[in-house]
């Protein structure tokens, strides 16, 4: 009887699952770049968002007439709109009343929202229990979170998260929904 010799290399099958598992690995690792892309864009909108409404405070701060009279609160809901608003002007900068200065701030402060955040908006009310806070929520839509392949089949993700209802009212079936964030300033 002949002896067979013992096998030198490697089988077919072992060269297959190798290349598989390699290619699970780089799969694997492809995923967690691509989530670290959107966690860093997610990370910049909210830096944007906490810096907007800083600046929305000083301007609350600035102007307390116009804060306690109301002419700040901003209780229209979440539209979606990116077009510049026109900015209101006083015909004598120096005579301007406190809610000409609440116009103007109010419309700067959401032009600069509008082109900083994607569809940006804001919800902002005064407190009435504590007439020295502000509620501000920041609003935009993740660029990722809307995208459609084909002509059937869209990915979304359900948003909301922190927006008062009164602000995405009449949004229930639209997606996405926008992203909030929500900051109490005191004055």
């Amino acid at each position: 009887m002949k002896q067979l010799k013992p096998q030198k290399g490697s089988s077919l099958i072992e060269v297959l699952v190798s290349i598989l598992i390699v290619c699970l690995g780089l799969l694997g690792m492809a995923s967690m770049v691509a989530a670290s892309v959107q966690y860093v864009k997610l990370a910049q909108f909210q830096t944007i968002g906490t810096q907007l409404a800083e600046a929305y405070a000083e301007n609350l701060r600035a102007n307390t007439s116009g804060f306690y009279a109301g002419n700040y609160n901003r209780s229209i809901a979440y539209d979606g709109d990116s077009s510049n608003l026109e900015v209101p002007t006083c015909i004598i900068t120096s005579l301007c009343t406190p809610s000409e200065i609440a116009n103007i701030d109010k419309a700067v402060w959401l032009n600069d929202l509008r082109r900083r955040l994607p569809a940006g908006g804001a919800y902002v009310l005064r407190d009435e229990n504590n007439t020295l806070a502000a509620d501000i929520w920041i609003m935009w839509v993740d660029p990722s979170l809307a995208f459609s392949i084909g002509n059937d089949l869209s990915v979304s993700s359900t948003g909301g998260d922190q927006c008062p209802a009164a602000s995405i009212a009449g949004l229930a079936n639209t997606t996405p929904q926008p992203r909030c964030m929500y900051f109490r300033v005191s004055i």
